[in-house]
């Protein structure tokens, strides 16, 4: 037998006990048992209110209870005011209307508590939820002001303010009564359907046995009374209706109908939680049926950190009030994402190491497509210059005689100096918005320093601007390749000037030589003039707007 167990049957025997001595003083006429007989049973139903101040977790709900309890107490205390203490008969009257107070408000309460069980705040009528009690307060009320109106009970001519027990009953008793059953019959309704466990036919019955007792005692109550013993046992109704509505109350809160903070020992026995609880001393006071048998050591490294049981369980320790709790964490799923991750993570090194080796492929293969451009591009550009060198080698190779192939050496070397500097350009020029002028300035001069070679006296002059257009850079440069080629057969100086104009770049060129072209090929915008001296002029400018 657990622990929670045996508690519950001493508190039985206890509340039984109170019982029996409040019995037997009723049964033996003991002297002042009406006044000891009721705070016994005051003693119940507070200490009952008590442990519903501690137990019931939802507030209206142990506001309810509470206020039944008040009810409870207040009717025993009237009782006993009017049948121990009362003198005169207005007073013995008044009292026993006041027994209306509790007899009306208590079943509503115990309507009203249903509700929340049931709705709560979702119901839409939640925010019209204390017009229930407004019907009970009129009745009660009518029945206070009764010597006023006499529509409760009715007393004989020239009696009313004396009382007389040969009163009948009027309309408004009857609407009393009728409220009472009606709360009754709804409670009974709502607890069979509450009580009904779900997916079967049965029926928690706890919660409705006080109410079947209480019902038949109210219709056996004038049988009881003619029957001496019965009536010296059991014939307080106030005491039995009491009793009876504080134990379907309880009854209710240990079926689980209203929700409380008992029975947390049991349900963490059962649970599924691997869990563990122990004193200072590690010595365990509460253990799940899940949890797996743990030595000290293992429990003192818990507290300092997570132990590692085996491959898929931890456990872990924090301190609480008087002791330890110790739990055991299934990581199961976990061991399995890690291993998941651990898997992926070697497809995606392995992917990755695919895709790297792609990319440095792919790489590879764009520089050497650049490149191939490239040299497309400077093989396109200088096709006419490598032309006329294969042509000067074969000539080469033919002649015998040194001055020829001086002369043809010469020509190499000055269309090599154009091929390579060129080509440079292409490299400088390629996909750039602006280049320096220094590379225009190191081409010219490079060509001018092989015409120097050649014995052709040359002088290069450049604009001092910091940037030129690429396009600028290409056409000054192929312009002077050009008048060079054309006149080179018999160039003997060349005097070029690259100048720089609000329209943009130009030129300007005065050659002589021996044999002069009549137009350069491929320049038709290029301007040619001769002097009487035989000096030839080339210029070419940008018309405006526009640009070499």
């Amino acid at each position: 037998m657990t622990k929670v167990r045996l508690g519950n049957l001493c508190l039985a025997a206890a509340v039984a006990g109170v019982i029996l001595c409040a019995v037997l003083m009723r049964a033996f006429y003991m002297p002042y048992s009406g006044f000891w007989r009721t705070v016994l049973y005051n003693i119940l139903i507070f200490s009952w209110a008590v442990s519903v101040w501690w137990r019931i977790l939802h507030t209206q709900t142990r506001r309810c209870l509470l206020g039944a309890a008040a009810l409870m107490l207040f009717w025993l205390d009237i009782r006993l005011i009017r049948y121990d203490f009362a003198q005169t008969p207005e007073m013995l009257r008044r009292l026993w209307y006041a027994y209306y107070i509790p007899m009306l408000l208590i079943p509503t309460l115990a309507l009203y508590t249903l509700f929340f069980l049931d709705w709560g705040q979702s119901s839409p009528l939640y925010k019209y939820r204390y017009v229930i009690f407004v019907f009970p307060v009129v009745l009660f009320s009518l029945v206070l002001t009764n010597d006023c109106h006499q529509l409760v009970f009715a007393f004989p001519p020239g009696q009313e303010v004396l009382g007389s027990p040969d009163y009948t009953y009027r309309f408004v008793y009857y609407l009393c009564l009728l409220w009472i059953f009606s709360c009754a019959v709804f409670t009974v309704v709502y607890l069979v359907r509450r009580c009904r466990i779900p997916h079967t036919k049965r029926i928690l019955w706890l919660p409705l046995v006080p109410i079947f007792f209480a019902t038949l005692y109210a219709l056996l109550y004038k049988h009881i009374l003619n029957v001496p013993w019965m009536h010296a046992v059991a014939g307080d109704m106030t005491v039995v209706q009491c009793l009876t509505f504080t134990a379907s109350f309880e009854a209710c809160i240990r079926c689980g109908l209203i929700q409380s903070n008992m029975g947390y020992a049991t349900l963490f026995e059962v649970s599924m939680a691997k869990g563990l609880i122990t004193d200072r001393a590690f010595v365990p006071v509460q253990c799940s049926m899940q949890a797996a048998p743990l030595h000290e050591e293992q429990l003192r490294q818990a507290l300092t950190g997570s132990v590692q049981l085996d491959a898929t369980t931890q456990l872990h320790g924090h301190p609480i009030r008087k002791g330890y709790i110790f739990w055991q964490e299934d990581i199961t799923e976990l061991v399995a994402l890690l291993e998941e991750l651990r898997l992926t993570q070697e497809d995606l090194h392995d992917i990755g190491d695919v895709i790297q080796a792609e990319t440095a492929q792919k790489a590879q293969w764009l520089k050497l497509s650049e490149q191939n451009r490239l040299y497309d591009k400077i093989e396109t550009v200088t096709a006419r210059q490598l032309a006329r060198i294969q042509e000067y080698l074969i000539a080469l190779k033919a002649t015998d005689d040194i001055d020829t192939a001086r002369r043809l050496l010469k020509h190499i070397v000055i269309l090599g100096t154009y091929i390579k500097r060129r080509s440079n350009l292409v490299f400088v020029c390629d996909k750039a918005e602006d280049i320096d002028t220094t590379e225009l300035r190191l081409s010219l001069f490079e060509s001018a320093e092989s015409l120097r070679l050649s014995d052709i006296r040359c002088a290069v002059q450049i604009a001092d601007t910091a940037k030129i257009s690429p396009a600028s850079a290409v056409a000054i440069y192929d312009a002077f390749e050009a008048i060079i080629e054309a006149t080179l057969p018999g160039l003997q100086e060349i005097l070029f000037c690259a100048e720089h104009t609000a329209q943009g770049w130009g030129l300007r060129c005065s050659v002589q030589c021996t044999d002069a072209p009549a137009a350069l090929p491929g320049l038709p915008q290029m301007q040619l003039e001769r002097d009487d001296d035989g000096l030839l002029y080339f210029s070419m400018f940008p018309a405006e707007g526009g640009g070499l």
